[in-house]
């Protein structure tokens, strides 16, 4: 998924310029017909308005006159006339804002009036649909086509294309990207309650996994008033689970099994995590390694600690033996599979492949991973193995490079929705 956080910033500054917000999906659907025609203003609007008036009427500068609608439809083979918002629209949009709001499933056919349509409504309704669903391929096809529309979508609309958005990038374990999504949201007091609680949400997922301590702390209180004043019990029990296991990078293994067992909500796998991850920051790995076994197969998130763990211990035979054995492993994400490579580069290449792999990918501009502890982990590992080479520049150059980043995700964001 390609955000181009710099161009999507230049958008979000011309949307707060502008203020011309989408009311009327004419605009946006004559822009997406003409694109797909390959054919430029001026073929367009041949014959019927001028070039200025068709790239207004794009643009949502000004509205649709009732004398051009039909020539612009048939120009363009528009199957619906656009020139008026259907009710249905905006009730779909709260439905899916309700779904994401809830965790439930959105009905099959959700998207079946739409079907035939291709404008800034309907795709955002196909991006909410696919994404419930967790068809991130699909709605990403939306995305694709929403994200050059961001200066026109209204306060909701663009706030739910920001909230998932971000929940793609979340997924592809891009955390510092998603939260820098989120505080583009128009202020709070001009969302729907609903809204703002996903905000909230999200910036706090993103904030675990990075180690925003500033953010948590600002953020989690607010969270979890709102959802005692709104006695949505569910989503307070959701938000404490992840809490708890974001504490397990501070709490020792003792205090957290005392936490837990006033928790009826964690399942048996979840509170080991939680404990194998106090463990692991508290360089208990043997402890890590045994509780990880009957789960590290089937989870990511388990095989990340198990991983490294196993490094940590030097159990070479066993690393090697699971590097070797990849189609056992049935959940693997992009950070999982990061470890993977490089531990395979360590351990089953030789020093020229380790020492070209670490140039490429380590100090390369790719971006890795926003799991502070993985970061880390490579950090530090990249140092000694370019140090045990005799290779003392880049071990330094390593240390250069990654500091910065981690600093940036650990600290607290200045670019906030307040300043809109």
């Amino acid at each position: 998924m390609n955000t181009n956080m710099v161009h999507f910033r230049r958008l979000v500054k011309n949307r707060k310029e502008q203020k011309l917000y989408e009311v009327k999906p004419i605009g946006s659907a004559i822009r997406f017909k003409r694109k797909e025609m390959c054919m430029t203003l001026e073929e367009g609007c041949e014959g019927i308005c001028s070039v200025s008036y068709l790239s207004k009427l794009e643009n949502n500068q000004i509205e649709v006159g009732h004398q051009f609608i039909p020539s612009l439809v048939e120009r363009f083979k528009l199957d619906e006339v656009y020139d008026m918002i259907e009710d249905f629209y905006d009730e779909d949009i709260k439905i899916i804002i309700d779904h994401l709001t809830y965790g439930t499933l959105p009905y099959e056919d959700m998207t079946h009036k739409y079907m035939d349509r291709r404008d800034y409504q309907s795709q955002l309704i196909r991006m909410g649909y696919f994404t419930l669903l967790k068809r991130y391929t699909e709605a990403e096809k939306s995305f694709r086509d929403l994200k050059s529309y961001i200066p026109h979508l209204r306060d909701n609309d663009f706030s739910l294309f920001l909230i998932l958005s971000n929940i793609q990038l979340f997924h592809l374990n891009r955390f510092s990207e998603a939260f820098e999504l989120l505080t583009f949201s128009p202020k709070y007091e001009d969302l729907s309650q609903n809204v703002i609680l996903l905000m909230l949400k999200w910036r706090l997922l993103n904030a675990f996994r990075m180690h925003k301590i500033s953010e948590v702390f600002n953020s989690y209180p607010t969270y979890v008033n709102m959802l005692v004043d709104l006695e949505h019990f569910d989503l307070l029990k959701e938000i404490r689970n992840e809490y708890v296991q974001f504490e397990a990078y501070f709490q020792n293994p003792k205090n957290l099994k005392e936490t837990l067992s006033k928790m009826n909500s964690l399942n048996q796998s979840d509170r080991d995590f939680v404990i194998a991850k106090s463990m692991f920051f508290n360089q208990k790995y043997k402890e890590v390694i045994l509780l990880a076994r009957p789960y590290y197969k089937i989870s990511s998130q388990w095989l990340v600690i198990y991983l490294m763990s196993l490094d940590y211990e030097k159990e070479h035979e066993k690393l090697t033996s699971l590097l070797g054995a990849p189609d056992e492993l049935t959940d693997l994400c992009n950070t999982s599979k990061l470890l993977m490579t490089h531990l395979k580069h360590k351990y089953k290449g030789d020093k020229t492949q380790l020492l070209n792999y670490l140039r490429r990918e380590i100090l390369g501009i790719k971006h890795l991973t926003d799991e502070y502890h993985v970061l880390d982990y490579l950090m530090v590992d990249a140092q000694k193995l370019f140090s045990k080479h005799q290779h003392y520049k880049d071990a330094v150059q390593v240390t250069t490079h990654y500091l910065p980043i981690l600093k940036y995700l650990k600290q607290s964001d200045k670019n906030d929705q307040s300043d809109e």
